[in-house]
């Protein structure tokens, strides 16, 4: 299993652009239209070029321990066009209190 993530990071990991490419702001927890608690916020493609991919990484936490985790994704975000993240947060047990960005990623 750990021979495959590091495969799959080597793969991806050259393809991935800085992170200067983007803004990250208004991170809260929220409601989605059908009353899910997920994390919301906005993601802005600061660069003048288009960006192939965009995927964020979100640790759960209650009282400091992770409890799960979230994603959200978006393809072919256009130059200086905003994208309002909505990953759900789905747990079983735990009902997180605040959550972590893991991972912010680009890929051109």
């Amino acid at each position: 299993m750990a021979v495959i993530a590091v495969l799959v990071a080597a793969s991806i990991g050259p393809a991935c652009a800085a992170s200067s490419d983007v803004s990250l702001s208004e991170m809260h927890f929220g409601r989605s239209e059908a009353g899910l608690r997920e994390i919301q916020g906005v993601v802005k493609n600061i660069s003048h070029h288009t960006l192939r991919q965009v995927y964020i990484a979100v640790n759960l936490l209650k009282n400091g321990m992770v409890v799960g985790y979230t994603t959200d994704i978006i393809f072919n975000l256009k130059p200086h066009e905003e994208w309002h993240i909505a990953a759900p947060c789905r747990t079983r047990v735990f009902k997180p209190n605040h959550f972590a960005v893991d991972e912010l990623s680009v890929v051109e």
